[in-house]
């Protein structure tokens, strides 16, 4: 029961409202420049200030320099040792403000899908236009052929220029991929055997 007086905020908040009621004519100055203050602090750290806001920087710079105005009119004698003492914390706080950065995601793309081929065709040309379309295939194809056996020429010349015996290394060449071709097959029947009856 002890602990729960001693944490009992009824006479703070009393005494709060004791000193705030003397006639003093820096009273609401100082608790608008208070509660500026603690909004603009409690604003940067939400999630809507993305990085230092400039009005909540700006309010800050406000209090600040109004608090500062007021210290220099009232003459307060300042310790320049214990203004930097109190000064180290809040600098500490806003470089790590400062020092946050947020990346927004950019917006997903709009995609508009473009069709080659026309709504509703029939099966007929659907068909004809298969047809053309492995013609074109089988044309790329015996060109593609054409200019690797070009190539493959070109290599044979080459070789033999260099006085390589070009017809036993394509010998040699053809028997190992016909090896590897046997023991390919041979693979898939031992998985073939080795693999369980559905």
């Amino acid at each position: 029961m002890r602990i729960i007086q001693r944490l009992n905020p009824g006479p703070g908040i009393a005494d709060f409202w004791t000193e705030f009621k003397r006639p003093n004519p820096y009273r609401w100055p100082i608790l608008a420049g208070s509660t500026l203050l603690t909004g603009s602090l409690l604003f940067l750290l939400t999630d809507r200030a993305v990085s230092l806001n400039w009005i909540a920087g700006g309010a800050l710079a406000l209090v600040g320099g109004g608090a500062l105005a007021a210290m220099i009119a009232e003459r307060v004698k300042i310790r320049l040792g214990i203004l930097l003492l109190a000064s180290i914390v809040p600098a500490f706080i806003f470089w790590q403000f400062v020092k946050e950065r947020w990346r927004i995601p950019p917006p997903p793309p709009e995609v508009t899908y473009i069709s080659t081929f026309e709504a509703g065709r029939s099966d007929d040309e659907i068909a004809a236009s298969n047809r053309v379309n492995q013609a074109r295939q089988d044309r790329l194809r015996a060109e593609q052929a054409r200019r690797e056996e070009e190539a493959r020429d070109a290599y044979r010349a080459l070789g033999r220029a260099s006085g390589l015996d070009v017809d036993a290394m394509e010998r040699r060449i053809a028997q190992q991929e016909a090896a590897e071709r046997a023991a390919g097959r041979a693979d898939d029947r031992e998985r073939a055997v080795a693999r369980p009856p559905q």
